[in-house]
């Protein structure tokens, strides 16, 4: 498969989650990820509950020829596409676009992603770009 570093993405998630300004988790969702196309492509399809905001989103994710990384569209109920990347280098995760950046750690069996996502360098603080993240494998 073009996309070994991200096969341990492939199943279906649940996603907590808390902004950093909140006591509690107020976010909860799940996606659910699968290679197309004879392993050339991810698509990741989610849903989230982000504070009193329901989202759905639509991923998709391919080596990109030219840097050798992984290169994403994301797609989603918020509004225009915005243009992500990945990578994966042994158990640290990185998804990162939109003026913000994932850094996960995955566990040693593969069944959870535990990571926060924080702005850019230069860009602004706000609840959608600053937030702890856990991902559990269900199948």
């Amino acid at each position: 498969m073009a996309l070994d570093a991200l096969s341990v993405l492939i199943g279906t998630w649940e996603i907590t989650g808390r902004t950093f300004d909140a006591s509690e988790d107020n976010i909860a969702g799940s996606t659910v990820i699968e290679a197309i196309l004879d392993g050339t492509v991810l698509q990741m399809k989610g849903r989230m509950r982000f504070n009193d905001r329901e989202l759905e989103s639509l991923e998709i994710v391919w080596r990109d020829p030219v840097t050798g990384g992984f290169a994403a569209h994301v797609y989603s109920t918020m509004g225009a596409p915005l243009v992500y990347r990945w990578e994966c280098d042994g158990k640290t995760l990185v998804h990162a676009g939109a003026g913000a950046t994932f850094t996960g750690t995955i566990s040693a069996d593969g069944t959870t992603i535990t990571g926060s996502w924080n702005p850019d360098p230069g860009q602004p603080v706000h609840a959608g770009a600053a937030y702890e993240a856990v991902m559990r494998r269900i199948t």
